[in-house]
């Protein structure tokens, strides 16, 4: 509605009327200054809000994107098995049967080494003796089985094949004499400890791997790798691997041994143990 028509619509409406105490003229002007007041308070938030967001936006801008928080490492929950486990009855078998045993994991680990090792050929295995060190007046429940091959790598363009000696000794459940705290390497005073890792298994099962040297000449000589698997039933499996090699070896590093992962699979072969 206009505003003229507005006034003469309210002068006509109250000319028979008593005063109203206020002029229509004055109650129009009053409802235009209150709608610019309005506006001005609108408009004013409005740029302030705009002032407040590009407020926001500058350390933005000015820094780059927001660095992204790394996610916390997860701990693994499994709970390591205590050893020697409680309750476990030494094994106790009969020497034929410890032979017995010791032909089939030979016949095993032929089958195996070149399929953890690709680079390995020429396996020939051999089983020393069916039984290996008892435990004080117990009957022995260990078996010691050894493989040769040759391991093949190239160095400065040219092939090298080293002869590399395999040891596996399965002792069974409470016969074991090695314990955790001293698994880290097999304890000859002529050798140096190189490193030593224990890892927890899924099955709560430990794992450790050890590198020992020569004393005499450290880093710079042969390494040889031992890893032990202690096992819930109680049995330990050992896998030792070296070389054998003079001085074509001279030079290789880290190719002079059998990997580490490559040997846990061995010793963590749940076909290698002795069943009674």
């Amino acid at each position: 509605m206009q505003e003229e028509l507005l006034r003469e619509g309210m002068r006509a409406a109250v000319d028979d009327e008593p005063p109203l105490g206020f002029s229509p003229d004055d109650l129009v002007a009053e409802g235009k200054r209150r709608q610019r007041r309005r506006r001005a308070t609108i408009g004013a938030v409005a740029a302030t809000l705009v002032v407040l967001a590009g407020a926001a936006a500058v350390p933005g801008m000015m820094t780059g994107p927001t660095p992204i928080v790394p996610a916390a490492p997860q701990v693994s929950a499994v709970k390591p098995i205590e050893w020697p486990p409680k309750g476990i009855a030494p094994m106790n078998l009969p020497e034929s049967q410890l032979i017995a045993e010791g032909e089939r994991i030979r016949g095993h680990l032929a089958e195996i080494i070149p399929k953890v090792d690709t680079a390995a050929f020429n396996v020939t295995t051999t089983q020393p003796h069916g039984l290996g060190p008892g435990l004080g007046t117990e009957a022995p429940a260990t078996v010691v089985v050894r493989a040769g091959f040759q391991y093949a790598l190239v160095a400065m363009g040219e092939e090298v094949r080293l002869p590399m000696q395999l040891t596996v000794v399965v002792q069974g459940p409470g016969t074991a004499p090695v314990q955790l705290a001293q698994s880290c390497g097999d304890g000859e005073p002529t050798q140096v400890l190189l490193g030593c890792t224990t890892r927890v298994l899924d099955d709560g099962s430990i794992l450790v791997e050890g590198a020992t040297a020569l004393a005499s000449v450290g880093e710079d000589g042969p390494t040889t790798h031992i890893v032990r698997h202690f096992r819930t039933d109680g049995t330990v499996v050992s896998a030792t691997a070296s070389h054998t090699a003079g001085p074509e070896a001279a030079g290789l590093g880290a190719y002079r041994q059998l990997h580490v992962d490559r040997l846990d699979l061995i010793a963590t072969d749940r076909e290698i143990a002795l069943k009674d």
